[in-house]
């Protein structure tokens, strides 16, 4: 089965994730939007589609995406997979907000991996904002590499 990781990335924590789950799977190959905005997924078996959360929402290139090619998705065996720091329901809820409804409902596999929050990679107000709002002074890794490994457990 071909398989390809398709994911918006805003300070890579995302990619660092799909590469990971690439490494699990195996074969797997990755699609950067960012790169590659309009990637044909067409030859691929299955498709997983992933994307950081900031301030509660994924970037629009990759809503766009998810909108724009919902009905030839919903024929392929199905992934879904976000990077934020929330945890427990919260991130259940994120995922479920961030995708369309029927992509949802379609995949086999969805689960959050947790995130970065990398100073280095963030403009001034970025920084201000994560501060003030999560009270964070310095650069936080909380990559859930066991939440990755059982998302492609599930996924095979």
């Amino acid at each position: 089965m071909s398989t390809v990781i398709i994911y918006s990335t805003r300070h890579g924590a995302t990619r660092k994730c799909a590469e990971l789950l690439k490494f699990k799977l195996f074969g797997a190959v990755l699609a950067d939007l960012k790169e590659n905005p309009e990637f044909d997924f067409s030859g691929y078996d299955a498709v997983i589609i992933g994307g950081s959360v900031q301030a509660g929402s994924v970037k629009r290139n990759l809503k766009k995406f998810c909108e724009k090619n919902k009905k030839e998705l919903l024929k392929k065996k199905l992934g879904l997979f976000i990077c934020c720091m929330y945890e427990g329901r919260e991130a259940e809820e994120q995922i479920k907000k961030n995708f369309p409804g029927e992509l949802f409902e379609r995949a086999c596999a969805k689960d959050y991996f947790g995130g970065i929050f990398d100073f280095n990679k963030m403009n001034f107000l970025e920084r201000f904002i994560i501060k003030q709002a999560v009270k964070v002074k310095e650069s936080v890794y909380k990559i859930k590499e066991e939440r990755i490994t059982s998302f492609a457990e599930k996924f095979k």
